[in-house]
């Protein structure tokens, strides 16, 4: 299942450079109670529109195992292999809408926050996505959003590696450590989110909510039992042979903060 984002019919487009960024913001100029914007990466994906953020939009797009709410698809875009993703509500606010969010301002649109800070995470050389685009469509008093990011190729989740028997564990504790290191804080790390590459680079993806904080705190192991209670969860493995595993990755990202 998925949902189109519609738009007001005779949109006129145009585009405002974003000074020192690299971004562009394209307007889609409809009536005062349906606006699309588009936050996007000039250089990556230059032409784009509110089509490329529907997942019906492209020939073929393969719905994401594992993507919590069902809202995310790989798609194929003119800057290659990519991730689209709704942002959908969880818990009893989706009892009124599974994707409607009261809009707060662009400065709070959850997808633009996100594109804001992938960039921030990726020009501090963090193992996180290329962001592509952030869109919203506002609508009254209400908005719906998607992101596109970089898809990471040939990955797979912390949880796959884990049911497998070969989780680099200590890798991923450091790897969380130069993270929090940076302030980085993830606001539901869970094992899904955790991604290997086929060299071995580990990426930490879905920085929804997440945010940037003066450096490491009690928080850092806050997100670490999140990350241990989704492996207790789900993984496979016997309960002696994952805690071992979480102790190596707790070991190794206390020593690298240390």
């Amino acid at each position: 299942m998925h949902t189109d984002f519609t738009a007001a019919a005779s949109f006129t487009w145009y585009t405002l450079g974003m000074a020192d960024s690299g971004d562009r913001q394209a307007f889609a100029a409809g009536t005062s109670a349906d606006r699309v914007s588009i936050l996007h990466d000039a250089a990556s994906l230059p032409d784009v529109g509110p089509d490329q953020f529907n997942a019906s939009g492209y020939a073929a797009a393969e719905p994401v195992s594992g993507s919590g709410r069902g809202g995310a698809w790989f798609v194929r875009t003119a800057a290659g292999d990519a991730v689209l993703k709704h942002y959908r509500r969880g818990g009893k606010a989706a009892w009124l809408s599974e994707d409607a969010y009261f809009y707060l301002g662009d400065a709070r649109v959850r997808s633009f926050a996100e594109y804001r800070l992938l960039r921030r995470l990726r020009e501090a050389d963090l193992p996180v996505p290329e962001p592509l685009a952030a869109f919203c469509q506002r609508r009254g008093l209400s908005y719906r959003a998607a992101l596109l990011t970089r898809r990471i190729p040939q990955a797979a989740s912390l949880l796959q590696s884990a049911d497998a028997g070969h989780a680099p564990w200590a890798a991923v504790g450091e790897t969380l450590a130069r993270l929090h290191r940076a302030g980085a804080r993830h606001s539901d790390l869970n094992a899904h989110n955790i991604l290997l590459d086929a060299d071995g680079g580990i990426h930490v993806i879905d920085w929804d909510k997440g945010r940037l904080t003066a450096g490491p705190g009690p928080w850092c192991a806050q997100v670490l039992e999140r990350l241990a209670r989704s492996l207790r969860k789900d993984c496979r493995v016997p309960a002696d042979e994952l805690m071992r595993g979480l102790d190596i990755l707790r070991t190794a990202h206390d020593g690298a903060l240390a």
